[in-house]
């Protein structure tokens, strides 16, 4: 017979127990442990922090929406237009200012968190205003390395440069970089020197519509029609509903080529202005829309030199009269502000559109060659 287990060891009653009859009771010991208050001491101050700093940034954004931000998000430098300057290369005496012109040349690309990205007409424009108003810029060199865009857009930036050389008489030399076709070298051509890399293309001076023609589609495959209405019998000329058979098709395609070989015959006069007797006597059979190489363009007299940046530099120094200058480059604002795209002139209308603004960038940026606009703009 096994013996019974033994019965588990109980801890003692932390409590007395009751006294005899007749006799007081003994005093009440103090409970062995007390509740401690929450500590929430530092989740407050967290809170109060958070709170802060909430009110603090809708204070930073009301002065970025009113045009404060440049300066106070370390801007431009006070410059208005939100052109900066970055030094490349230090020098003994003056400045060189470098403006690129890159990319598709389409204007309004409105800038910012809510645009299209960078407007290089606006850009150009603004750099040489802060050439021209900068008394240590003597001379200025135009990076190029686009392939072309709209025909306007192109005219603006040449109509700027000759604008301010009329001004300033301040030296302009471009250097073409990988790119400097149709539209890039419009802009390039009122330049007093240029310089391209021996790997450029460039030329393509010529005017294209890029158009299509669904019509086949549209009635074969979709079995739909067109159902335009119109006042003017040449109102939808180019459309790409249209019968490519009909005499009012090959009609309206007749005036469309009318106004390219004029925006054409512009171009080429762009050429002959700028360049002048550096061309051959028969440079136009090869402004044809031809993209070229940069020995066939220097041949042709359409650049000067084939060269490296430094090639550039040391020909604006000649061209100004002062050696061993200082290279700056222009550029945007990258400041919270200007990436807004917001100053004082313009807040409340970005704002109200930033949204469809972004969209619209979205959109044309998808339809840049859309049926009808004249570009200025090599198409391999």
């Amino acid at each position: 017979m096994t013996n019974p287990p033994n019965p588990p060891d109980f801890e003692p009653s932390r409590h007395a127990p009751p006294p005899p009859p007749g006799q007081p009771a003994a005093p009440m010991q103090p409970y062995p442990y007390r509740l401690s208050r929450p500590k929430t001491g530092m989740w407050r101050t967290f809170g109060v922090m958070v709170f802060v700093s909430v009110i603090l940034f809708n204070i930073l954004m009301f002065f970025v929406m009113i045009g404060g931000a440049g300066a106070l998000l370390g801007g431009g430098g006070g410059d208005p237009h939100g052109v900066v300057e970055y030094g490349r290369e230090s020098g003994a005496q003056g400045k060189i200012a470098v403006i690129p012109i890159d990319g598709v040349i389409m204007e309004g690309g409105g800038g910012g968190l809510f645009g299209g990205g960078i407007d290089p007409v606006a850009l150009v424009k603004d750099s040489l205003r802060r050439a021209e108003n900068d008394p240590d810029v003597h001379a200025v060199i135009l990076e190029v390395n686009s392939p072309g865009g709209g025909v306007t857009a192109s005219d603006f930036i040449h109509h700027e440069i000759v604008k301010f050389k009329e001004r300033t008489g301040k030296p302009v030399v471009v250097y073409m970089k990988d790119l400097a076709a149709s539209g890039g070298y419009y802009v390039s051509a009122p330049a007093d020197h240029i310089v391209a890399n021996q790997t450029t293309l460039t030329g393509s001076i010529g005017v294209i519509i890029q158009g299509f023609n669904f019509h086949g589609t549209l009635t074969e495959v979709v079995k739909g029609e067109d159902a335009t209405i119109k006042a003017g019998g040449n109102k939808a000329m180019g459309s790409m509903f249209a019968d490519p058979d009909s005499d009012e098709y090959q009609q309206g395609r007749a005036l469309l080529q009318e106004l390219v070989d004029e925006m054409h015959t512009h171009f080429k006069k762009i050429v002959k202005d700028g360049r002048g007797e550096k061309l051959v006597p028969d440079w136009e059979q090869y402004a044809d829309g031809r993209v070229m190489s940069a020995a066939q363009a220097m041949k042709i007299g359409l650049i000067d030199e084939v060269g490296y940046f430094e090639t550039a530099k040391a020909e604006a120094e000649r061209l100004a009269g002062m050696p061993d200058m200082s290279v700056v480059e222009y550029g945007r604002d990258m400041s919270l502000g200007a990436m807004l795209g917001l100053s004082a002139e313009d807040a409340k209308p970005q704002l109200e559109q930033a949204m469809g603004a972004e969209l619209r960038a979205e959109v044309q940026e998808q339809l840049r060659l859309y049926p009808g606009r004249p570009m200025a703009l090599w198409v391999p």
